[in-house]
């Protein structure tokens, strides 16, 4: 028997027939779990709808679940994960995470990056496995292997002071997190290249150097991130009217309080 039919065998065994409502009131638990990790059918450019979409606005989620179910019987991988990521977050129907475990480690041994990211995820989060920030370093390593650059954030985070408390043993390297976000920035990952300009301009782990932080923050702004757009129009605030209007009035597009205050001052001030 071939590995697919393995796969597609033991797959047919594990999905249940039916899902199980979140519950009207859900309890601590179901909202510690919900908004965890991230499915594979996203919206793409100029499209409205991704599964995110198509779940939020489902009639009958019973629906949606047996199509996915169809979809990942027939060896559609990324249908795998979503319903992996779907039992792992509870959002739309009651966690299970330990089917989550088993449907991510088959839809990621099959080179799924979202499930890589998922598993990483799961086990940051100690989503019904113990916490272990090494193995969802590993984990979102291979995810960004496999072309998931939102990992690199996550292990830019991972490595962070401020996200590692606890009893978790790990060795918080800052060395290691500014790596991981220029990696990340250099694949294009907009909220890495925030964070690599911002180390930049601040000499926060590296040396400061302006041309190179200022190229780094332009490039996350314009791409919609609103703390990269606060920094520039701060930082050009005192040299240069012109770009710093530009830049304050687009952080005020991307919803930033800040900038939105810094505007009512200028016309307060004379």
């Amino acid at each position: 028997m071939s590995a697919a039919s393995n796969i597609h065998s033991l797959l047919a065994r594990l999905l249940p027939e039916r899902i199980v409502p979140v519950p009207a009131r859900p309890g601590l638990r179901q909202r510690l779990f919900a908004g965890v990790g991230m499915p594979s059918q996203q919206a793409l450019a100029g499209e409205r709808f991704g599964l995110v979409e198509r779940l939020d606005e489902a009639v009958d989620l019973q629906v949606v679940y047996r199509d996915l179910c169809q979809q990942a019987l027939r060896g559609n991988v990324a249908a795998l994960n979503d319903l992996g990521w779907i039992w792992l977050n509870g959002k739309y129907w009651r966690a299970d995470t330990s089917l989550a475990g088993h449907l991510l480690r088959m839809a990621a041994l099959q080179g799924n990056a979202a499930a890589w990211f998922n598993l990483g995820q799961q086990q940051y989060f100690g989503k019904g496995v113990a916490i272990s920030y090494a193995n969802a370093a590993e984990y979102y390593r291979h995810a960004f292997e496999r072309g998931m650059l939102h990992a690199a954030a996550a292990l830019g985070d991972l490595y962070e002071e401020e996200v590692c408390e606890g009893e978790q043993v790990w060795q918080v390297d800052p060395q290691a997190a500014y790596q991981w976000f220029q990696r990340g920035a250099q694949r294009g990952e907009a909220r890495c290249r925030f964070e690599v300009g911002y180390r930049l301009l601040h000499g926060l782990y590296v040396a400061a150097d302006t041309k190179a932080a200022l190229y780094w923050l332009e490039l996350a702004a314009a791409t919609g991130v609103m703390q990269a757009a606060e920094e520039l129009a701060v930082y050009y605030s005192r040299r240069d009217g012109g770009h710093y209007q530009t830049w304050r009035d687009q952080a005020i597009k991307l919803g930033s309080t800040l900038a939105l205050t810094m505007k009512l001052e200028d016309q307060i001030l004379p």
